[in-house]
């Protein structure tokens, strides 16, 4: 039986970036994790675990363009290339924390993201 930990964060940033060309490129970023004290899900993941699990995660996944993320919380552990919302682009320790940035996709359920950025929603980052 495989167990799924998630944690919720609220504190991300809606940033658009130009590129040379006029092209719009749309980015959250944030606290991804949080280390060695208690996260807003109630659980406390320690460094000396997770820290070895986020390095195999940047090197394995996010460098060669697979960190895929969903719009929602999906329950479990898999992503559905159908929900797909954005794309994981860096994630950096800053003390007890990991720093994220995600590039939101062009897909249907990226462009309900970006929609709901403009108009002021507040999106959240789950870990899984």
């Amino acid at each position: 039986m495989a167990l799924l930990i998630t944690e919720l964060t609220q504190d991300v940033s809606y940033i658009t970036e130009a590129k040379e060309s006029g092209e719009k490129v749309h980015y959250i970023t944030g606290r991804f994790i949080t280390c060695d004290e208690q996260n807003k899900n109630g659980r406390i993941y320690e460094s000396h675990i997770i820290s070895p699990e986020v390095l195999r995660y940047i090197s394995e996944v996010i460098n060669v363009n697979r960190a895929f993320g969903e719009l929602g919380h999906p329950s479990g552990p898999s992503v559905n290339l159908d929900r797909v919302s954005h794309i994981i682009t860096e994630l950096k320790q800053d003390g007890k924390y990991y720093i994220g940035k995600a590039k939101l996709t062009e897909t249907p359920m990226g462009q309900i993201a970006i929609g709901l950025l403009k108009s002021g929603g507040q999106l959240g980052v789950s870990t899984r």
